[in-house]
């Protein structure tokens, strides 16, 4: 056999390869919505959790934002022991939760829409008791 016939060959088979496998391709119509909807209702015990260290800053004050218990407040210098926040997050739709890592308090946000800094539930049902 000569070398163009086989490189002649070798196209040719490629060419096939490439139209069906691009068939089968578009013949796949998978649809990740439901999985994504399911999973991203409640908290995912199999992923990993995540948490980081981070400071977030105000344009309007020019400040650190720091969670002071209940009270948040925009007027902390960098690296202020209150100004750093945890970021964590579990779950598979990639809801955060933001903590002060001094005060333990979650940074929430009231009916009114104002900052506020609250305990976990089940953290104050155990000091209560």
């Amino acid at each position: 056999m000569n070398p163009a016939c086989s490189t002649f060959i070798c196209l040719y088979l490629h060419v096939l390869l490439l139209c069906f496998g691009t068939e089968a391709l578009m013949e796949e119509d998978t649809d990740f919505r439901p999985h994504v909807e399911n999973h991203t209702r409640l908290r995912d015990d199999t992923s990993r959790k995540y948490v980081r260290l981070y400071q977030l800053y105000s344009r309007t004050s020019g400040k650190h934002l720091q969670v002071l218990g209940r009270r948040i407040s925009a007027k902390g210098e960098d690296g202020n022991k209150y100004a750093q926040l945890l970021v964590e997050t579990d779950t598979f739709g990639s809801q955060v939760r933001i903590k002060g890592k001094e005060t333990d308090h979650y940074l929430c946000m009231n009916k009114r829409g104002k900052l506020v800094g609250k305990v976990p539930a089940l953290q104050h049902l155990v000091s209560a008791l």
